[in-house]
């Protein structure tokens, strides 16, 4: 009697890298350009040559290195997802990656060198190639996992929705995660373009005008956020409401630890206000209740919220605290996290909308008869 050959159950690597992680890529390397060479204005050919850093000395400074070793930890970790695939070695995707990461590194320094603003130095290149190489050596180590049938892949062929829908929205959390952080603004408050721009503060309102506003900017906000879930993920009803729970408290959390990294430890509470804690009981109750509309239901409601909430936020009075005092503490230090955080949150309602309104185009097309 012949016996049959048991072939072993393996977890296969999909065929092609996780499209979300190149979204979130392109995000980041778009925000970090951005931190790093703001103002753009005042270009000049520097005096000693485009690669005059190569002949400074390495020196490096404390808060220098924690933030250029963080901000590139992350770069590194989706450079390597993004270019993972079956098809290539997991060493040279991981080499492939430090490399772009310290290409791109290089590259801003030496556009920094031409801003009179900015300053070019050797050691933020070696800094940021270290926290790309630690980024990308974790990613290296978990893409086996992550990109099989049985990890990231497996959970998000379960529970996400399938395409660019899916995908885009991934990216939209994670650029909603970004946007918390972002110091001087106010709970889920995105869209506030008025301190980019150095709008002057108007005062003269009461406590009770301004806490109205930041409750209605809250809640719209909160519940936008909530229906962008419901288009990203799949799962059942309860799920999705166990998950938007979760997301709350995880926002809440980076909201937390941002107020204590710019302030001090002291004042991570600040952001607790009567205008934010009504706002976030609202928007948490209507979300829970909203959260299982159709998807083009869901996505025109999350359209008309994002653009009411953006209008409210550049019209409402300044925050009496976060507007009207001065700095945060490590504000100066933190520069660079904070123009990246802050326009993060400038630009996340207009990269929900975009994405809301594709949602609700291909959700009207998907439903029309065919002829």
């Amino acid at each position: 009697m012949a016996t049959r050959r048991v072939t072993p159950v393996t977890r296969p690597l999909v065929s092609a890298s996780l499209p979300a992680a190149r979204y979130l890529l392109v995000v980041l390397l778009g925000l970090m350009t951005y931190a790093s060479l703001r103002p753009f204005t005042g270009w000049q050919t520097p005096r000693n040559g485009w690669f005059a850093l190569l002949d400074q000395p390495l020196a490096f400074l404390h808060w220098d290195v924690i933030l250029n070793v963080l901000g590139y930890v992350p770069l590194g970790f989706l450079a390597v997802l993004a270019l993972a695939s079956s098809r290539r070695s997991l060493l040279i995707t991981f080499v492939a990656a430090v490399i772009c990461c310290i290409g791109f590194s290089f590259s801003v320094e030496v556009l920094q060198s031409a801003l009179p603003t900015r300053t070019s130095s050797p050691a933020d290149v070696v800094t940021n190639a270290t926290g790309a190489v630690i980024g990308a050596l974790i990613a290296t180590l978990l893409t086996p996992w992550l990109l099989s049938s049985g990890g990231l892949v497996g959970l998000r062929q379960r529970h996400i929705v399938p395409g660019w829908q899916g995908d885009l929205g991934l990216a939209l959390i994670g650029f909603w995660t970004m946007a918390l952080f972002a110091p001087r603004t106010l709970l889920f408050g995105n869209g506030d373009a008025r301190l980019l721009f150095s709008v002057p503060a108007q005062e003269g309102y009461s406590q009770q005008v301004f806490f109205g506003f930041e409750a209605l900017i809250s809640s719209m906000s909160l519940l936008a956020f909530a229906l962008l879930l419901r288009l990203t993920f799949s799962s059942g009803r309860w799920a999705i409401r166990g998950l938007l729970l979760l997301a709350i408290a995880a926002s809440l959390a980076v909201r937390t630890t941002g107020f204590g990294l710019f302030w001090t430890m002291s004042n991570a509470f600040n952001w607790v206000t009567p205008g934010a804690v009504i706002g976030l009981a609202i928007g948490t109750l209507l979300a829970l209740a909203l959260v299982d509309l159709p998807a083009r239901a869901a996505a025109i409601t999350a359209a008309l919220l994002l653009i009411v909430s953006t209008l409210t936020v550049n019209l409402s009075p300044p925050n009496p605290y976060l507007w009207t005092k001065a700095r945060p503490t490590r504000q100066t230090e933190l520069a660079p996290v904070s123009m990246a955080t802050r326009t993060a949150a400038m630009l996340w309602p207009l990269a929900a909308l975009g994405f809301a309104l594709g949602v609700a185009a291909r959700s009207g097309t998907a439903s029309r008869p065919r002829r």
